[in-house]
């Protein structure tokens, strides 16, 4: 018997409608999980891990431009007006 760290899990109660259940009940058989229960926590682990081209792109974007405004605060230019930011650009 292997212990986990002493790990324990929550009970989550939800209800969805008889559609859903009939998609859940078929993509569970078509990838082979044994219970919703399974199926669901890989879901919450894709949903957490799986970002679209889109989040990607705007995750990039946005680390680059906290950069060009961590430079442009180390140069003492974030206050300044928009014409003396742009001064040397």
């Amino acid at each position: 018997m292997y212990l986990l760290n002493n790990l324990s899990m929550a009970t989550v109660f939800f209800k969805i409608n008889n559609v859903q259940e009939k998609e859940i009940r078929k993509l569970m058989e078509e990838e082979g999980y044994a219970s919703k229960s399974e199926f669901f926590r890989f879901l919450v682990k894709f949903f957490k891990y799986h970002k679209t081209p889109e989040e990607k792109r705007f995750e990039k974007t946005t680390q680059e431009l906290a950069a060009i405004l961590k430079e442009l605060e180390k140069q003492g230019k974030l206050g300044s007006s928009i014409d003396e930011q742009l001064e040397d650009v």
